[in-house]
């Protein structure tokens, strides 16, 4: 695998806008240096790109608002007084994002280094800037046609944690779980979470439809979707609620936040956050997808837009006079395939016998692992058989749930004993928590070796012991020949486990 640091981004890149500009757009374009684009005080329409997998990063093309409209009448052969609306300029920009940042990774690919990208995202107006954060190369390329400026911008690292399989071949997906998520549910419980835990911000749900112009601009957080699910998650604060934000996160008085770029790391770090909460609800669902790095949008004149989406959800909270935005739009990559009825049905039985034998082994008065393991077989997934996470009360359609087999248990329904034998052999991972706390990413930046870390836990309570992140049981720490043990004193009901699975 060629590293990042020598790759060769101007290649695809120069090559498919001088390409594009001449077969598509018909339009002299040549290369120049940034600092010799054509000035101009007309308003600007951006589009970008995210990539997610092995490579992560952002393209970013810009242009003038006049130049845009040029391109979009020579690339759909009308005049440029027949562009009547919007619509057909956000195309074509989407268009030529689209074509731009295919050809870089279609390069990055033959060099093995693998990604996907995400859907383009739209940005308009007079005055703002995006960045994406913390990247291990920046490039800019730029270009004059005709008297207009048009600018490239790629920001790429290699992904710190991206796993082998990131970028499978997608397989058959069920669109009915996509359709079923509570979206607002699962990135507005983070938000809400976020801010109370860890700055100590008591949000409430505001009724607040659109952003209100306030002194000193806004900053917009967002990060992409890619995979299974595309789309975009983008949560917008005024600046100066983002300096509060900062102190409360850095345990800093206000008066010393005066780092810009500690408060665009701050807002990257809470999109961060709700995106990978986000993600997590897809990918329970079975429906894999990675998330971008950040990208921040600082200004006082600009929109957003994610155009072409299946599913739309904005909400507001407000903390005193401050308003936080979060907007979420994504839909099901086009490329993935629906999965057939008759798979469907097939899962459905296999998830029935498992249920049905977790019942008989505890009817047996086998208080073990194996019945919540089974749950989790390679699979089958069991947030299929639970009611869904809505906070809205949103009910799954899936197969019988699973509180419904516990119910046939008292009844005396039928029992089925299929053979698991391969279930039990599946290796779970046993740890023990001998405590928690929680701190403020201040006060953790200042730990130094020899401080100490006060847990929840008192002087001689049971530990926890966790299967797989599910707690199973307690017990009490023994030490036998110089070597650490638990002693097990309590085993988790099996309603308690089961609850443990919606976690």
């Amino acid at each position: 695998m060629e590293e990042i640091g020598t790759f060769e981004i101007a290649k695809p890149v120069v090559g498919s806008v001088l390409d594009l500009f001449q077969t598509m757009l018909s339009l002299e374009i040549e290369p120049c240096e940034p600092e010799d684009l054509p000035r101009s005080d007309s308003p600007r329409i951006a589009g970008s790109v995210s990539l997610a997998g092995e490579i992560v990063g952002t393209v970013i093309i810009e242009t003038t608002h006049d130049f845009a409209r040029l391109m979009t009448s020579t690339m759909l052969g009308m005049e440029i007084e027949e562009i009547e609306g919007e619509e057909e300029i956000k195309d074509v920009i989407l268009e030529t994002c689209n074509i731009i940042s295919g050809s870089l990774k279609s390069a990055l690919n033959d060099d093995g280094l693998s990604c996907m990208i995400s859907s383009p995202t739209i940005t308009l107006g007079r005055n703002f800037d995006i960045e994406t954060l913390n990247m291990a190369r920046y490039e800019r390329f730029a270009f004059c046609s005709e008297g207009h400026p048009f600018q490239v911008e790629v920001c790429l690292k290699l992904a710190e944690d991206a796993p082998a399989e990131a970028l499978r071949k997608l397989t058959s997906i069920d669109i009915s779980k996509f359709e079923r998520l509570d979206i607002i549910s699962s990135a507005g419980d983070a938000v809400i979470e976020l801010f109370d835990l860890m700055l100590g911000m008591k949000l409430e749900i505001s009724e607040a439809k659109q952003a209100r112009p306030g002194e000193g601009g806004w900053i917009v957080g967002a990060v992409n979707f890619a995979g299974e699910v595309m789309g975009s998650l983008n949560i917008r604060l005024s600046n100066a609620f983002t300096r509060i934000v900062a102190s409360k996160m850095m345990d800093v008085p206000l008066e010393e936040v005066d780092d810009d770029e500690q408060v665009k790391d701050v807002i990257g770090e809470l999109c961060n956050i709700v995106g990978g909460s986000l993600k997590s609800a897809f990918c329970d669902s079975g429906l894999k997808c990675e998330i971008s790095p950040p990208s921040i949008t600082v200004g006082d004149d600009f929109r957003i837009e994610i155009l072409n989406m299946a599913r739309y959800e904005q909400f507001a909270f407000r903390f005193y006079d401050y308003d936080i935005f979060v907007q979420v739009c994504v839909k099901i990559d086009e490329n993935a395939q629906p999965a057939s009825e008759d798979s469907d049905r097939t899962d459905a039985v296999n998830i029935d016998e498992i249920v049905a034998e977790a019942k008989k082994q505890a009817m047996d008065g086998k208080e073990s692992v194996e019945a919540d393991t089974a749950l989790e077989a390679p699979g089958v997934q069991a947030s299929d058989t639970l009611e869904g996470g809505s906070s809205c009360g949103e009910q799954s359609k899936g197969p019988a749930p699973l509180q419904d087999a516990l119910q046939e248990e008292e009844t005396g329904g039928q029992e089925v004993s299929p053979d698991l034998d391969f279930v039990l052999n599946i290796p779970v991972e046993i740890t023990v928590e001998l405590g928690r706390t929680r701190m403020k990413m201040g006060q953790v930046s200042q730990l130094k070796p020899g401080a100490p870390i006060v847990l929840s836990n008192l002087e001689n309570e049971d530990v926890s012991i966790f299967a797989n992140d599910k707690l199973i049981a307690k017990g009490s720490v023994i030490v036998d020949h110089e070597k650490y043990g638990v002693c097990i004193t309590e085993i988790v009901t099996r309603m308690e486990r089961i609850k443990g699975l919606r976690g």
